[in-house]
């Protein structure tokens, strides 16, 4: 099986899409996926915060909220590492 730029992306999309959930859905799908990544990235900051602000007001969710953003973080930094290898392969990434 040979694996085409066009592959890569949806893959990459797709995993995205499983990581941010709501956060994907906001973003311009016709953006690069570097940027999308950021941007997806960026609203996971604010979700983090807003878990941060919860926590500081005693909410009991705020925790949970918080923790699920950095791991949500983690997995992000993971697959921009794997868009750059692919990136590296297909040149128009």
């Amino acid at each position: 099986m040979s694996i085409t730029a066009d592959d890569a992306r949806l893959a990459i999309l797709r995993v995205l899409s499983v990581i941010a959930g709501p956060a994907y859905q906001q973003t311009d799908h016709d953006k690069p996926l570097a940027v999308q990544l950021g941007l997806c990235a960026e609203r996971i900051k604010q979700e983090a915060s807003e878990g941060v602000a919860l926590i500081e007001a005693c909410a009991p969710h705020g925790r949970a909220m918080l923790s699920q953003a950095q791991q949500k973080l983690e997995t992000l930094t993971h697959l921009a590492v794997l868009h750059e290898l692919a990136a590296e392969k297909f040149e128009d990434l």
